[in-house]
């Protein structure tokens, strides 16, 4: 079984993701969280904000509306730019992204082209459809599943495939090669070439703030259009239907930095100790509309991103990018267990953005491959910028301390200063450099990095969750030896008590007829770091038993000890020893 589907099994078995409304039959690409989905999601997140807010003096958080004006995500260029390329595959009629397909795959020295269907009757559909809308006349033959295309050989932009003599096509005037386009992809699932032209798709969701339905509206003004010859052809109707909707229309924020941009402003004036350089921190959801939702929840339409907008002057910029890269590495190297499966790739020039100077992706290695968790950014001062020219606000930053001293000179000689540097660096449209991490996608990765499959020699397999302590749903099982045994329920319904009221973490009180051994495994299976048991003794004494996960130790301690055995485990930085 693969690390996915391993990790897909359990976490449905356990708690942690459903498919959502999947007694509706479901609904692709939406997952909800379960009872420990959710404790390790604000885990996940609460590390993060403690890292970037709490532990910084130089950052802030906000928490902004999701429904989005137009005029927004106009003027940062996601009405008009925001787009994907789509392509079809016109065997499949599945929808996929040309950046992200594959190349085409040859078999037997490059002479036959394999495409694969689901199944056995699928493929003679798909057979037919090759024989007589996309390649007539080509060689074919069909294997089960697979459908086999004779090539005659490979050009830069075709393939030329072999001709089938027998097929009964014929042609005028001179002999032609039987060739089909190739742009350097392919159907991702079936491996077919035969697939409509790219076409732009934007990404965002559309949605309309008006108590009267809006397919009213279309309606209407469709009619009307129907009516008037000048207006009847399909452009000048959508245009109209457009121009009717518009005044309700709004947008499913694409991403929440815009949020924290357009109350830079806002933020400055309410918190005047703010100084360059500073960052507003924000956790919240983000909806696009992806061409092609794949691998559970890390590309869905509806997630949720943590993102730092760092404010710096322009010749901070690309010092403060650096150092940015380091700290998020060092992040992930904290939590992470597995260095080796996660790391950085800087964009290449052609992949930027226009505004940006530097932007770096920071990967893991997920079954299928790696795939970006988290960007950093140097965005320059497009953001702010653009806001500004498009309303008229100055979203600027003033250096008080310069603008007095300079005043000051220019009192006390008469004269006022006009050199530009000075000027410029005492006001000045600030540069944000960008911190931008999926939380679906980082919760995902932190499962995968911390799964260990054990083999039990003859037992089975099982699974530990070596999460670290801090990201973990549960941070303690509590057992009674016997669970139906009142006085030793009752001895670790106190500690369970004591463990939430000092230090209110998620504690498990587990009482199944279970041995404690299978309740040891079902506690590591979803990370949790310590265990604690009470036997018979321990009503004598009041010494229990803890275990801990990753090493599988165990030693008594008394129960008022537990307490302040997990409050150490759980500490950010460990106690320097004495």
């Amino acid at each position: 079984m693969s690390a996915m589907r391993h990790l897909l099994d359990l976490c449905k078995r356990r708690g942690f993701l459903f498919q959502s409304a999947e007694i509706h039959g479901g609904l692709r690409g939406a997952y909800d969280y379960g009872p420990l989905g959710v404790e390790l999601k604000r885990n996940v997140s609460q590390e993060w904000w403690n890292s970037m807010v709490y532990q910084r003096s130089d950052v802030v958080g906000i928490d902004t509306a999701i429904i989005t004006p137009p005029a927004v995500l106009k003027t940062s260029g996601h009405v008009d730019q925001f787009t994907d390329e789509m392509v079809d595959s016109r065997l499949s009629k599945e929808r996929f992204r040309p950046d992200k397909a594959p190349a085409l795959k040859l078999m037997d020295q490059d002479k036959v082209l394999p495409i694969s269907a689901p199944d056995k009757a699928t493929a003679k559909v798909w057979e037919q459809d090759i024989r007589t809308q996309f390649a007539k006349g080509a060689l074919i033959t069909r294997k089960g599943k697979e459908i086999l295309l004779q090539v005659e050989r490979m050009e830069k932009d075709k393939i030329v495939l072999k001709k089938d003599n027998a097929a009964g096509v014929t042609t005028t005037g001179e002999p032609t090669d039987l060739h089909i386009p190739y742009h350097g992809y392919v159907d991702p699932n079936s491996n077919s070439p035969f697939l409509t032209e790219s076409r732009p798709f934007n990404l965002m969701f559309k949605t309309y703030l008006d108590p009267i339905d809006p397919i009213d509206k279309v309606i209407t003004t469709t009619l009307d259009a129907q009516k008037n010859p000048s207006t009847s052809d399909l452009t000048s109707t959508r245009q109209l239907v457009d121009k009717t909707l518009h005044p309700s229309l709004t947008y499913l924020r694409p991403e929440t930095a815009q949020g924290v941009f357009i109350n830079y402003a806002t933020v400055q004036r309410s918190h005047p100790h703010l100084k360059i350089p500073f960052g507003i921190a924000q956790i919240g959801k983000s909806f696009r509309n992806e061409i092609r939702l794949e691998h559970a929840i890390f590309r869905t339409p509806e997630f949720e991103q943590m993102e730092l907008e760092f404010f710096v002057a322009p010749w901070q910029a690309e010092e403060q990018f650096e150092a940015w890269r380091k700290f998020r590495m060092d992040w992930w190297r904290y939590y992470g267990r597995n260095h080796d499966r996660i790391r950085e790739r800087a964009h290449e020039q052609d992949e930027l953005a226009h505004y940006s100077s530097g932007c770096v992706d920071v990967e893991y290695l997920f079954p299928w491959g790696w795939g970006e968790v988290e960007g950093i950014a140097n965005r320059g001062d497009f953001d702010l910028s653009k806001h500004s020219e498009a309303t008229g606000i100055k979203l600027q930053y003033t250096d008080a301390i310069m603008m007095q001293e300079r005043q000051a000179r220019e009192k006390a000689t008469g004269v006022k200063e006009t050199n530009v540097e000075i000027l410029a660096k005492e006001r000045f449209t600030p540069h944000v450099v960008e911190s931008s991490c999926g939380l679906n996608r980082a919760m995902l990765a932190l499962m995968l990095d911390a799964m260990e499959v054990v083999d039990e020699q003859g037992k089975g397999v099982r699974t530990i969750m070596r999460l670290h302590p801090r990201l973990a749903p549960v941070k303690v099982g509590i057992m009674p030896l016997i669970s139906n045994n009142k006085d030793l329920v009752e001895l670790c319904t106190g500690i369970s008590q004591s463990l939430r009221q000092e230090l209110q973490v998620n504690v498990s009180l587990e009482t199944q007829s279970t041995t404690i051994g299978k309740r040891y495994y079902r506690m590591d299976e979803i990370g949790t770091p310590w265990c604690v048991t009470a036997d018979f003794e321990s009503l004598q004494d009041r010494m229990v038993t803890i275990r801990e996960r990753d090493t599988g130790e165990q030693r008594r301690v008394s129960a008022e000890e537990v307490v302040e055995i997990v409050r150490d485990g759980l500490r950010l930085h460990p106690r320097s020893s004495k």
